[in-house]
């Protein structure tokens, strides 16, 4: 007899799809480690000014903060791309919003390619950062659609995985392409990319789940056979359908300010929080800083011309890069036995320690102590901080707000990236040596608010974390908050908890008897809304 599709893992086709929506977030990482490596050049023309038709060698800039606000403007774009991308998936499913926005690049790559003025490359970085927020809002929630609580161990940390091939990839293209002209090719580059995810992405199949959420149950079976690949699936779609119809008779989807406001029938705070405060301490834990400013920071202690392409600070910042996709990888390996909460502390406090020893490095001028530290430093962030927030929202929160929730915290996320762009220039130029002190500190705190209020989410079903955890803000410390996992509802042959509860499954019965016709029968009179926040 097949086996229950419910715990399989990762399967071909399943890679498939997350690899071609991965390419929005591929073009993510590329534009955010696009300004690094020529950034010298683009700022402070440091090959000498000179012009190729109509076209400058270089956009001077003169002030850092202007600068910041230049290596900042991406992550407002991205944010606008989260926002305007929310109704957009709710309404037209993820194809096309992965589809469509990926268009977006083509046209911010033609205004960055062919920059005269400042202004014009400001609003070249807007117009591809909202391409990218609006993929990596679609491929969070569309990973966690189509995957098995399995699976999702792997591929929750897609996002960060292609955004490091990404900062990797364009790392090593940027020291042949950061002399002018040909600066302009490295910013092209993004439309190719953006082109290519639009041509391919129809060949991906719609989420199963948002499909059942629009009547499509024909669509959404056919789309679910294809990700279990030929394992036992009746089980698992009737149990996707009986949770949507009692999450529809309970509420509609709500929005953004629905769930900040407490307007939901389940109590959401402390998922808001966790949330939240995740992609608020994977921004102010200071990868960024590292990410935008590596080579400035490495050439401040290794010397040389920032003319001289390619610096050693350069080539040091594209080996960083090359560590960082690996240790992505091994934090998508390492969180299916450790688990998202323990590696979560693990890794902000590494980066606190290896933070601490940037400052002494920086101070005594040597050169090994900072480029170690920042290696590590990027590296311990990839194991834990950079891949699992972005999955935080789609483990630990009901179907019908999981858009909704992701859209808050990417949006936390990319205000985080635009504060750090933006204050870092002027920060390091105030504390000069001592900056990753700031960072430090951050890291430290996070580790202690993992500890007392990050649920773990490994191998749990979805609605049974919800369930477990929404009832306002808690500390998760003790048995009492420990969801059991997968394989022991498996063994018992048991309907997955969460929305639905003891009570719903009294009504149900035994799930591989049911149909879409019983549950609506059986279905039990929704809760009333009530606002959470008293």
């Amino acid at each position: 007899m097949p086996v229950d599709s419910r715990t399989i893992g990762v399967t071909g086709f399943q890679a498939y799809c997350t690899g071609l929506a991965a390419i929005g977030s591929f073009n993510f990482g590329w534009n955010i480690g696009s300004v690094n490596i020529p950034g010298d050049v683009l700022q402070n023309c440091v090959t000498g000014r000179k012009y190729y038709g109509p076209f400058p060698s270089c956009i001077f800039v003169g002030s850092n903060t202007v600068w910041g606000v230049v290596v900042g403007s991406y992550a407002i774009g991205a944010l606008i791309g989260a926002i305007l991308s929310n109704p957009i998936i709710d309404r037209r499913g993820y194809k096309f919003t992965l589809s469509w926005f990926a268009l977006l690049n083509v046209v911010g790559a033609l205004l960055l390619s062919l920059t005269t003025k400042l202004p014009q490359f400001i609003i070249g970085r807007v117009v591809v950062g909202i391409a990218a927020g609006a993929a990596n809002n679609a491929l969070a929630t569309y990973v966690s659609d189509i995957s098995t609580p399995r699976s999702r161990t792997v591929l929750g940390g897609t996002v960060q995985f292609a955004c490091n091939m990404g900062i990797m990839v364009d790392n090593a293209c940027a020291p042949g392409l950061a002399p002018p002209p040909r600066w302009r090719i490295l910013f092209a580059i993004t439309g190719v990319l953006g082109l290519v995810n639009f041509i391919l992405f129809p060949f991906a199949r719609e989420s199963p789940k948002w499909l059942i959420s629009k009547g499509r149950h024909e669509e959404a079976h056919e789309a679910l056979s294809r990700f279990r690949n030929d394992a036992y699936i009746e089980d698992e779609f009737n149990e996707m359908v009986a949770i949507d119809h009692i999450n529809k008779e309970r509420t509609e989807d709500v929005n953004v300010l629905q769930v900040i406001r407490g307007e939901t029938p389940d109590n959401l705070r402390h998922q808001l929080m966790c949330v939240s405060a995740l992609m608020f301490f994977q921004q102010f834990c200071g990868i960024n800083a590292v990410i935008f400013y590596s080579t400035s920071i490495i050439n401040r202690s290794t010397g040389g011309s920032p003319a001289d392409i390619p610096t050693l600070a350069q080539i040091l910042s594209f080996i960083i890069s090359v560590a960082a996709l690996v240790f992505t990888f091994i934090g998508m390996v390492l969180g299916a036995y450790l688990g998202r909460r323990t590696l979560l502390m693990f890794s902000h406090m590494s980066m606190a320690v290896f933070a601490a020893l940037i400052v002494p490095g920086s101070v005594r001028n040597v050169a090994a102590l900072v480029v170690t530290a920042v290696f590590c430093f990027n590296a311990f962030f990839n194991l834990g901080v950079g891949p699992i927030p972005w999955a935080a929202a789609s483990e630990m929160t009901p179907r019908y707000a999981m858009t909704a929730m992701s859209a808050i915290g990417t949006g936390i996320g990319y205000i985080g990236t635009f504060v750090i762009g933006v204050i870092f220039p002027p920060l390091n130029n105030w504390w000069k040596n001592y900056t990753f002190l700031f960072f430090m500190a951050w890291n430290i705190i996070a580790t202690v608010f993992i500890f007392f209020f990050i649920p773990e989410t490994r191998d749990r079903p979805i609605e049974d974390t919800v369930s477990k955890h929404s009832c306002g803000i808690h500390l998760v410390v003790g048995k009492k908050w420990q969801v059991p996992p997968i394989e022991e509802k498996a063994e018992l042959g048991e309907l997955e908890q969460g929305v639905v509860d003891e009570e719903d499954r009294a009504l149900l019965g035994d799930t591989t008897s049911i149909t879409p016709v019983d549950i609506i029968e059986m279905t039990p009179p929704p809760p009333p809304m009530s606002p959470i926040l008293k």
